[in-house]
């Protein structure tokens, strides 16, 4: 007997990521202006329609695995018999959303349609607000040359997506605080530049790789996970690189010796031609009274002046190179998923 034809249609409004199913990709959309929601926010799911199939049990089933990609969610899910006593023809008019949203508190509606033909499915998923009917995103995917199960597990995916997508929307997404010490750090985020510390923004939730990094500084990595509604604040007090601790700790001893060698041949110059007055008694000064015995100290004063100078000098420079800059001076190219990225300051 020939197999009977099956087309599958579930509309979830809802920018859906791309589910690896069947041949061709899936196209999604997402329309700006979602409302927010509070924490009791409620989802009415309407009953999945299903066409060009003759096999009864398809649509409960698929039912079944929508049901179960949309549990445990931060909402909750309006009673089936009340959805269905509210919306048994599919609520396709606003009244319908509006006796969801005043008799059963619903502020989602999520509305299914599946359709078949042969083996081939198309799935596509609406989520509507009960306010005004508008529609918040939507998703639609294929799954070519398939089975039940395999449409069912689909379908479920696509549930577990919508359930996070109602999350963000209900909560809030994630905010992550990025704080070093010192500033200016560059931050990437699974190895996407996103900016400068101090700085704040908005992620997806999930866990993510944080690095930090900045010129003369170990680069700082650290995995974060983060939920929904909840802002996470990461404090990184940068280590210097050993070889640049070193250069400044050479610099400060450099400096330190320098300055008071300089201080002694200044020290020596001054004195150059005085009297040395412990021996300038008797027969020691001359009819006019000079002593002839003076301090003799202009060459040494002369080479401890240049010696401590240059001391002084070259502690400054080592100091001035290892100094904490604001932002990396030194080009990084950086490889993320949309190419390659050179940062720095040119």
């Amino acid at each position: 007997m020939p197999r009977p034809p099956l087309i599958a249609i579930l509309t979830l409004a809802l920018t859906l990521g791309p589910i690896q199913a069947q041949a061709r990709p899936p196209t999604t959309t997402a329309k700006p202006g979602t409302p927010a929601a509070s924490t009791d926010s409620k989802l009415a799911v309407l009953p999945l329609a299903l066409t060009g199939s003759q096999d009864e049990t398809a649509g409960p089933r698929l039912s079944g695995h929508l049901q179960q990609g949309l549990a445990r969610g931060a909402f909750a899910l309006v009673d089936a018999a009340e959805v269905e006593r509210l919306a048994a023809g599919g609520c396709s008019e606003q009244r319908c959303l509006t006796a969801l949203r005043k008799q059963a508190g619903a502020t989602f509606v999520l509305r299914s349609a599946v359709t078949v033909d042969d083996r081939d499915y198309v799935v596509r998923l609406e989520l509507l607000a009960t306010e005004d009917g508008s529609v918040l995103a939507s998703s639609e995917e294929r799954c070519d040359l398939c089975g039940l199960a395999e449409v069912g597990a689909l379908v479920e995916a696509q549930g577990a997506l919508l359930r996070r997508k109602l999350e963000d929307l209900i909560q809030g997404p994630p905010r992550l605080a990025v704080v070093t010490r010192p500033a200016g750090a560059l931050v990437l985020v699974d190895n996407q530049l996103i900016g400068k510390t101090p700085l704040e923004q908005n992620l997806l939730d999930g866990e993510h790789v944080v690095r930090v990094m900045l010129d003369g500084y170990v680069d700082d990595e650290r995995k974060v996970d983060l939920v929904a509604g909840v802002r996470e604040r990461l404090e990184v007090d940068l280590r210097r690189e050993p070889k640049i601790a070193r250069y400044r700790a050479a610099g400060w001893a450099t400096l330190f010796t320098g300055i008071p060698v300089a201080a002694a041949g200044i020290a020596l110059l001054a004195l150059d031609g005085r009297q040395v007055r412990r021996r300038c008694s008797g027969i020691d000064r001359d009819p006019f009274g000079n002593c002839r015995f003076l301090f003799d100290t202009d060459w040494g004063g002369a080479v401890a002046l240049a010696a401590g100078s240059a001391l002084v000098t070259a502690g400054v420079l080592l100091l001035l190179r290892t100094r904490d800059r604001p932002q990396s001076r030194r080009p990084r190219a950086l490889l993320g998923p949309t190419g390659v990225t050179i940062v720095g300051r040119f």
